[in-house]
């Protein structure tokens, strides 16, 4: 009886050892594999959102604006956040100042409605337990390219980047911390943000310049493409 106690010791004790190591390895995985999250490039697909002709000074209302969501699909947020899962979006309406009212006194706005001006995109990069990770994308004005350019100026104010345009005419970073990208492209004048909670592939934790940086580019470019 004593022998087959101090054997049924023994085997206790392996197996808590072996627990022991593989929850170990498991916390280990789980912890570094937010160090592991790449950054990949925009790859835009060959389709560009339908928009009307806007010359002379022409101002598309804000309820006839596409979709917001029509910019960037699944796909195109794979191919710059590989690993992403869970990708959801939402439409989402946005209050924004009058570009007409902007063209005929411009120290005087006022505000319209856009039911989809604005889509939010969530999902789960590896590392995460739920999808902490956001993107999202609203539209601001379209009208004729010329207006949009002076509208710009006044309206979406910020720092030039030192990553360039990105395929669109002009953009500038906006907020003195994280910061989102306020770009014009032609007739659209629009703006790009988001967060993660992950420590991207390079950097030494995590920084939400990574994602101002190194990220929103990618989405610029991946809606400038879609822009005629």
């Amino acid at each position: 009886m004593p022998k087959n106690r101090a054997t049924l010791r023994l085997l206790l004790s392996v197996l808590l050892l072996s627990n022991v190591v593989l929850l170990t390895l498991l916390v280990r995985a789980d912890t570094s594999s937010g160090g592991e999250v790449p950054i990949g490039k925009a790859t835009p697909r060959d389709a560009s959102v339908n928009l009307p002709a806007l010359e002379g000074g022409a101002i598309l209302p804000a309820d006839e604006w596409p979709d917001a969501c029509a910019f960037v699909d699944e796909a195109e947020i794979k191919a710059i956040l590989p690993g992403a899962e869970d990708i959801e979006q939402e439409s989402r309406p946005v209050n924004v100042l009058s570009i007409k009212e902007f063209a005929a006194d411009s120290s005087w706005k006022k505000s319209v409605r856009s039911e989809s001006g604005q889509c939010l995109y969530s999902m789960r990069l590896p590392g995460e337990t739920y999808s902490a990770t956001q993107f999202w994308f609203r539209i601001e004005a379209v009208a004729d390219p010329g207006l949009i350019a002076r509208y710009a100026d006044r309206a979406a104010p910020g720092s030039n980047t030192n990553q360039g345009a990105q395929g669109a005419d002009h953009c500038v970073i906006t907020g003195n911390h994280e910061g989102d990208w306020s770009c014009r492209k032609g007739p659209v004048l629009f703006t790009v943000g988001g967060q993660s909670t992950v420590t991207f592939q390079g950097a030494p934790a995590p920084a939400p310049f990574v994602w101002r940086d190194e990220v929103l580019p990618e989405f610029v470019r991946t809606v400038a493409a879609k822009i005629e």
